[in-house]
């Protein structure tokens, strides 16, 4: 049988529905603005510990403009334009200095002591310097350019 419902009936179903609309619209921006967010930290592998002269980020579609204490993430491409220097730091001491007109790309991840920092990248052009303090455990660096591979790895292991 069917039942016919009131007006008031009718109206609780509409406010009902939009009510769960818009709780599940705002569940999607929350969502929305957290993942578009430039620099959550689980996805930070390291940051900008100094800058001089220009240089940016690509991230994404994005291009971001270099400053000290810029998160660097995974997938991220950082550029030096002529006569610019940027120095990028990790949590376990490690760091890469990129000169003017260096292009390098962030390409994995690993873990050290339960923090994570960048284990690959990719020099795509110029020249960087890289430091890696020896530490037994610590997995080895490694940077690619196109035509070699330098692997780091202590005496130790």
């Amino acid at each position: 049988m069917n039942k016919i419902k009131s007006d008031n009936d009718r109206s609780r179903i509409r406010i009902n529905n939009r009510s769960i609309a818009f709780v599940a619209a705002s569940v999607m921006l929350g969502l929305g603005l957290l993942a578009s967010s430039p620099a959550r930290a689980v996805d930070s592998v390291g940051s900008v510990t100094q800058i001089s002269g220009s240089a940016q980020i690509e991230r994404g579609d994005a291009t971001l403009p270099v400053q000290q204490g810029t998160p660097v993430l995974v997938q991220d491409k950082v550029m030096t334009q002529a006569g610019a220097a940027v120095t990028l730091g990790f949590v376990d001491g490690s760091s890469i200095g990129l000169s003017g007109s260096t292009s390098i790309a962030i390409r994995d991840r690993g873990t050290v002591n339960g923090q994570t920092i960048a284990s690959r990248v990719t020099l795509i052009s110029g020249d960087i310097h890289t430091v890696v303090p020896d530490k037994p455990g610590q997995p080895p660096a490694e940077v690619n350019t196109d035509n070699s591979k330098a692997t780091g790895a202590s005496p130790n292991q």
